[in-house]
């Protein structure tokens, strides 16, 4: 699947959010970042974020990572955690769910979760944009790199099959056309 992120229309808020769908519908990805996600309670919105900044050829260091994260740490900490646990919750309860009430419930907090996500990607957008060059064209490690350093943030070790998946998704957001 390919991205239109070049198109002249759409203003950097509308690339990255389209860039962000574009990779996690590749194959493998949605559950490589759900694994992330469960297991190294990676914040996916900024994951693709700096996927996407990397993606650019966007100088990503440690500084940047630093004023992306604070900048959405509230964000998705307050309102995208806290619409997650609540539509996993009523995947098996409390009473009376599940059912199909609380069923229908949930797919509203779903897309309430996913514009809350969008939100977040809205917010980082700007602050790609400002980001300085880093001259080179874009290629797997750099991503790679990218992407490894939003998840050591969060844990000091990453395990071979967190390797794997941030690997899996940084070649998603390498094959996307410009």
């Amino acid at each position: 699947m390919t991205s239109s992120t070049s198109q002249p229309h759409q203003n950097s808020a509308d690339r990255l959010w389209t860039f962000a769908l574009a990779v996690y519908q590749c194959d493998g990805v949605a559950p490589a970042c759900l694994a992330l996600q469960d297991n190294c309670d990676a914040d996916i919105p900024l994951l693709l974020a700096t996927g996407f900044a990397a993606w650019q050829a966007k100088i990503v260091d440690a500084a940047a990572i630093t004023q992306l994260q604070q900048l959405s740490a509230p964000w998705q900490h307050d309102i995208v955690k806290a619409l997650r646990q609540i539509r996993r919750q009523l995947k098996a309860g409390p009473r009376p769910a599940p059912n199909e009430a609380s069923e229908a419930l949930r797919q509203t907090i779903k897309n309430a979760e996913l514009a809350a996500e969008k939100i977040q990607l809205n917010m980082l957008a700007a602050t790609i944009d400002d980001l300085g060059s880093s001259g080179k064209n874009a290629d797997l490690a750099g991503i790679r790199d990218a992407l490894t350093m939003i998840i050591t943030a969060k844990t000091n070790t990453i395990a071979q099959d967190q390797h794997r998946q941030i690997s899996l998704i940084a070649a998603a957001m390498l094959a996307q056309t410009r």
